[in-house]
């Protein structure tokens, strides 16, 4: 879970920073990204922003795990709120697309 936060703060950084150009492969592709290039840029920069915010529960779920007996219950729920810490900010995402 640490590595899966920081690698996700990494891959979106680019996209906060509007460095990626609209493409098919990597950014947030919503039907209203592709419907122009500010559209794209403000989709994707928001979408990176509340994506890193995100990652820093799976970083603490992953720092948590660490300090857990591995079978214990806790550790078990614990593990298994990382990925759907990650439907929030698409839920959020697809929200805000839906609003330009």
């Amino acid at each position: 879970n640490i590595l899966v936060g920081f690698l996700l703060i990494i891959i979106c950084i680019p996209l906060v920073k509007q460095k990626i150009k609209m493409n098919k492969w990597y950014g947030m592709r919503f039907q209203k990204s592709f419907q122009s290039e500010e559209n794209w840029y403000q989709i994707n920069e928001y979408g990176g922003k509340i994506y890193i915010y995100w990652s820093i529960p799976i970083i603490l779920i992953g720092i948590i795990s660490l300090f857990i007996p591995p079978l214990g219950k806790t550790m078990n729920t614990l593990l298994s709120l990382a990925p759907l810490i990650i439907l929030i900010p698409t839920v959020q995402l697809f929200i805000y697309s839906k609003k330009l």
